[in-house]
């Protein structure tokens, strides 16, 4: 787990790297598609920790996690302010329509598995106390058959 936390903090400073660029390059297209291709592979990242690692991050990752998402929501601010001032509001909005799209589905997953791994949880429990009851049954079965027959 502590290395695809790595990953995805190095995924969020090449990110960083890129809005330098952007502000250089005054908004081109190339360098845009550039920059966006590099916030999808780090929104994808984080995401894919996220729903690997459902309930299982340490303190310490889920909190590196959390400020690689807070870095990730200050380069959207950047990319904001740096497309309106290029004249690209609706570019923008378009971009952020299909990012926002795929984040619910993120969370819609993310919801799914929590409640796969509850459910999981539960019947690994109702299976334990079961085989514990049957080995407990079969042992006094066993008993009360020596008890009969040992007359």
């Amino acid at each position: 787990m502590i290395a695809e936390i790595a990953t995805v903090i190095s995924v969020v400073k090449g990110l960083n790297d890129a809005i330098g660029a952007l502000k250089e390059a005054g908004g081109h297209a190339t360098d845009l598609s550039s920059v966006m291709d590099r916030y999808a592979k780090a929104n994808e990242a984080v995401q894919d920790v996220e729903s690997k690692n459902v309930g299982k991050l340490s303190v310490k990752d889920s909190m590196q996690l959390q400020l690689a998402k807070r870095q990730l929501a200050h380069f959207n601010q950047t990319l904001k302010d740096q497309m309106l001032m290029a004249g690209l509001g609706a570019d923008y909005k378009e971009i952020m329509n299909r990012v926002e799209e795929s984040r619910l589905e993120h969370e819609k997953q993310i919801r799914i598995a929590k409640i796969r791994r509850r459910k999981n949880i539960a019947f690994a429990k109702q299976l334990g106390v079961a085989f514990t009851a049957a080995v407990i049954g079969f042992g006094v079965i066993l008993g009360l058959i020596l008890l009969i027959f040992k007359k």
